[in-house]
């Protein structure tokens, strides 16, 4: 017997990515069920690397410092180049000073997903584990799916909206039949969750290359204290069975130590493993994110070089911003077209990642080859120049706009305005709103935190006296179901939140007065320096639901 239920979306998928959207989907009211094939989730941490605007994202649900708890936020980065340390840097001091996380966090995947798991779980959600999606049909504007329990009868659910969080063997993106293009890399890899004795700094990233080979030393934690990534930068793929997961076969602890040898000279012995594995990497995308109402996120959309370790953090920052989208058109209160702007954002977004990192990692394997002239450089001019490009702070802030995502904006998305008259400095529309510390209530907090909620906030900046307060009421009459203001204010001032530092006013860039509508994922729709809200009235009402008058 077939049972059936009606819900507004269908998240297929509970890792990262899918735990994320249920977040967003949970905060925004939208009914939904998320399911996963597993009984149980993955045990073996994947990614280990958070990035500063994750950390920024998870922190509007409070999470953020939580999950910075349970990990290494000062890891230092030791270079050794065929068995000599050459340089060092420390990861913590190279972020930008607009946000309250100017680091990578280095941290097990099983703990990010926990910190998800209980939020979820404290808000009333049920994952719903050992349930597969069968297939889907279209009809209309709903989606008929089909699930299977692995211990129990078949179940119909009808949803608006299809969600494909479930990785780079995607089910929903193959039956949906949209293509994912790309190759592999022809490397093998090789990675081990270990202890080991040798000249290791403790929690540390502790890099080798040399003898034809490359070997990576992460500060773990647990269930082990390293995990080590090592490849033969020369070997081309072998005949291993390969998926598109990236596992190809399992690993004896010998023949990890063979890769890890030639690299570390030999100083390095492995032992105790808790995860052993061979893997391979690809560097694919879809040729869209969307097809009617079904959407693909994370893995399942695109997945690339782990160079950056920005693969688990993209995939949480499309659900970040699908997430809103959902919610706000599910309950009526934006128009549909809203969610053609998840696409026009994110597709390239990733489509840059998988460029550059594509270039980065292509770069990297030849730079690590064995042939003489790699051999060469490595030993005679790259510890001379290394030293010199990681104590730039220029070169290492450079570096860390790109990996830490907070560089990441939506300027040319056809959901954000520049209002008239312009601002002449400060961030743009599409652009992360900065971070700063401000007063509210007399009590310290930051400007996301502050203004994070399920749905739009109004900043307005400046003395109260120059506004149209008569045009403001009629903006939170009709917009009220969709949008909080918010008055931010000089020292001394009355406002609702006091910029006592003028940190604020200065990474906003504002003089005189200003407005910034900035959206549930932190960034900034429309932004003007005037003192009325026609311009922004508009705006809203091309994207927005108004009350009815």
């Amino acid at each position: 017997m077939t049972s059936s239920s009606e819900v507004d979306a269908l998240v297929v998928g509970a890792g990262p990515t899918g735990l994320a959207l249920a977040t967003q989907l949970q905060t925004f009211g939208a009914r939904f069920r998320i399911i996963d094939r597993l009984r149980d989730r993955t045990r073996e941490s994947r990614a280990l690397g958070v990035q500063a605007r994750t950390l920024e994202l998870l922190q509007t649900l409070g999470l953020g410092e939580r999950l910075v708890g349970r990990g290494n936020s000062s890891t230092r980065l030791k270079l050794h180049l065929e068995g000599r340390p050459v340089a060092a840097v420390r990861l913590g001091d190279i972020g930008a000073v607009d946000t309250r996380f100017p680091f990578i966090l280095f941290v097990s995947q099983v703990e990010t997903e926990d910190v998800l798991n209980e939020w979820l779980r404290a808000s009333g959600v049920v994952i719903e584990r050992g349930t597969e999606l069968v297939s889907f049909e279209r009809e209309d504007d709903r989606l008929h799916c089909l699930l299977q329990r692995d211990d129990g009868p078949q179940e119909r659910v009808h949803a608006r909206f299809l969600v494909g969080c479930d990785g780079a063997h995607s089910a929903v993106r193959k039956q949906s039949g949209i293509a994912f293009e790309g190759g592999t890399y022809p490397q093998d890899f090789a990675l081990g969750d270990v202890e080991l004795d040798g000249p290791l700094e403790p929690k540390a990233i502790n890099s080798f290359a040399g003898g034809g080979g490359v070997a990576m030393f992460f500060p773990l934690g647990r269930p082990t204290t390293w995990r080590v990534i090592a490849m033969a930068a020369g070997l081309q793929a072998d005949a291993q069975p390969r998926s598109s997961s990236g596992i190809t076969s399992e690993l004896e602890l010998a023949d990890l130590q063979a890769l890890v040898d030639p690299p570390t000279a030999g100083a390095v012995r492995l032992r105790d493993p808790a995860w052993l594995t061979r893997f391979h990497l690809h560097h694919r995308q879809t040729a869209t994110y969307r097809a009617g109402n079904v959407f693909l996120a994370g893995d399942a959309a695109h997945i690339h070089s782990p160079v950056g370790a920005q693969g688990m953090n993209t995939g949480i920052q499309d659900a970040w911003n699908l997430g809103w989208k959902i919610g706000l058109v599910a309950r009526g209160l934006a128009r549909d077209r809203l969610l053609d702007t998840y696409e026009a954002e994110r597709w390239p977004i990733g489509q840059f990642l998988l460029r550059y990192t594509d270039r980065l990692f292509s770069t990297f394997t030849r730079a690590m080859s064995g042939r003489p002239m790699a051999t060469w450089a490595r030993r005679v001019v790259v510890p001379h120049v290394i030293p010199h490009v990681l104590g730039s702070r220029r070169v290492r802030q450079t570096a860390f706009a790109f990996v830490s995502e907070l560089g990441i904006r939506y300027r040319r998305s056809p959901a954000v305005a520049e209002g008239e008259p312009r601002q002449r400095s400060g961030p743009r529309a599409g652009d992360r709103l900065p971070d700063a510390e401000i007063l509210v209530d007399g009590r310290r907090t930051y400007l996301q935190e502050a203004l994070a909620g399920p749905r739009l906030a109004l900043l307005l900046c400046g003395d109260s006296r120059a506004w149209d307060l008569r045009g403001l009421d009629g903006l939170r009459e009709h917009y009220g179901r969709v949008m909080a203001t918010y008055w931010l204010g000089p020292p001394g001032s009355e406002r609702s939140f006091v910029d006592e530092k003028g940190d604020a006013f200065a990474r906003l860039g504002v003089r005189d007065t200003a407005q910034f509508l900035v959206r549930p994922d932190g960034y900034i729709a429309f932004r003007s320096a005037a003192s009325t809200f026609g311009q922004l009235d508009q705006f809203l009402a091309d994207w927005y639901v108004a009350a009815k008058r």
